[in-house]
């Protein structure tokens, strides 16, 4: 991999092939857009927003050509990748700055908090937005249909959902271009600084307002709010279990249950994490230990 990263920072030309190519194999294979999301924000990391909003340019030519020449997965009115590159050279910017991925995780969290607001306003009933689009989506798959979403109560929070998952692949990608960008520039050092991850403790009471005020204007909007905060506070919580094994030198195996967890019980994984960090704004579990 750390030749992969030299490869990409060999030239503008380089970057711009990579996050291309990989844009324009999301659009059959989704989750080629995190690794072209990863590929533009290692060039922002290293040479800023500026040097990244170029790569980007560039590569969306190569995506747009793709688009248009390729058919498309039904549902699919526009490349995917093209939702990630912007916010990513932003938080990628912020992480440049800061070397804080705390305050980059939080500005992750302030997008899709956005993404959700905006999703609200525009289409004034999501439920009936996102029935929609599964319909059109389905409608290509034999058998598909979107009834067993109604009757599960899934329907009511697609929004949330998806809003999670964009979250979560905005985050990934931006981890993924960090620890890129320590193979090549400086080894070893991923791993410390996301063992320091960690929400500004003022983060939670504003959150817990947040979505107590939304109750005010839409129960669905409470919980695709929740969904987000329960997003940003996994990472944190993934970061604690990483810093409390690294303290107690431990072997990284010590490291390994959460992801066994995520794979045969993500919902409890995800939410049991998210305690761990949201807790860690009153505890500090890192400082506990290390006086231990």
């Amino acid at each position: 991999m750390r030749d992969f990263a030299a490869f990409i920072m060999r030239s503008r030309l380089h970057a711009i092939a990579i996050a291309g190519l990989f844009g324009v194999l999301s659009l059959k294979v989704l989750p080629f857009a995190l690794l072209s999301a990863a590929a533009l924000g290692l060039v922002a990391l290293r040479k800023g927003w500026l040097e990244g909003a170029v790569v980007a340019i560039g590569a969306a030519v190569v995506v747009g050509a793709g688009f248009f020449l390729m058919e498309l997965r039904p549902g699919l009115n526009f490349p995917v990748v093209f939702a990630l590159w912007l916010p990513l050279l932003i938080c990628a910017e912020v992480l440049r700055r800061t070397e804080s991925q705390g305050l980059a995780l939080l500005m992750v969290g302030l997008t899709v908090g956005l993404f959700v607001l905006g999703m609200h306003l525009v289409t004034g009933d999501v439920v009936a937005f996102w029935q929609s689009w599964l319909r059109r989506a389905v409608a290509a798959v034999p058998g598909a249909t979107v009834q067993g979403f109604e009757r599960d109560g899934t329907l009511r929070l697609m929004n949330g959902l998806i809003a999670v998952l964009y979250g979560i692949g905005l985050m990934f990608s931006l981890l993924c271009a960090r620890w890129l960008q320590s193979l090549v520039y400086n080894p070893g050092g991923f791993g410390p600084e996301f063992q320091r991850l960690r929400l500004p403790r003022l983060a939670l009471p504003v959150v817990v307002g947040a979505i107590w005020a939304s109750g005010t204007v839409s129960q669905i909007l409470v919980a695709d709010l929740l969904m987000v905060a329960v997003m940003i506070y996994f990472f944190a919580g993934l970061a604690i279990v990483h810093a409390l094994v690294a303290f107690r030198r431990l072997h990284w195996t010590w490291s390994a249950p959460p992801y066994v967890a995520l794979i045969f019980a993500p919902q409890y994984a995800v939410v049991g994490l998210a305690l761990v960090g949201a807790f860690d704004a009153l505890i500090d579990f890192r400082t506990r230990v290390r006086k231990r």
